[in-house]
């Protein structure tokens, strides 16, 4: 299979190193990332080096009350605060890289807001190939969920 890419941008009224603090701690994802369930991490500060894991709940088809539960094992490979953090995960069924970028909006200062980009990289494997095309549609939609939830949340 292929790999896939989900890219999505939202501007968030904080500045970067708020908004980075708020993103780079797992254990918080399912306050605003629907398909986060748990995260559990053996240090505070996510630098790199440092793992962590987390559960996803993913619904290929909507109307099913299917649910697959995936177990992601997960490595910091970057870290500027308040610039970028990227990971890389791995599941029994694939592999998938998260890549956060920070920027002031207008390259001013914090007034402007944050750009905060999110950049999923993945590809499956096994039977999980056969599912794929139904989870697509859905995880590119609640991405663009999980950065409206988390503007709300931050802007609050």
């Amino acid at each position: 299979m292929p790999e896939r890419v989900i890219e999505n941008s939202v501007l968030i009224q904080c500045s970067p190193r708020e908004l980075y603090d708020y993103v780079t701690q797992p254990w918080r994802w399912h306050e605003w990332h629907p398909s986060s369930a748990s995260a559990k991490a053996s240090a505070d500060v996510m630098s790199v080096g440092e793992r962590f894991s987390e559960v996803i709940h993913l619904r290929p088809l909507p109307w099913l009350p299917l649910v697959i539960q995936r177990k992601t094992e997960y490595r910091v490979e970057m870290a500027e605060r308040g610039c970028f953090w990227q990971v890389s995960g791995v599941t029994d069924s694939g592999a998938l890289t998260i890549r956060y970028d920070l920027t002031y909006e207008n390259g001013v200062d914090e007034s402007s807001g944050t750009r905060f980009n999110r950049r999923l990289k993945y590809r499956v494997s096994g039977t999980m190939q056969l599912l794929e095309p139904m989870l697509y549609p859905q995880m590119k939609r609640l991405s663009l969920v999980a950065l409206e939830n988390l503007r709300n949340k931050l802007e609050r």
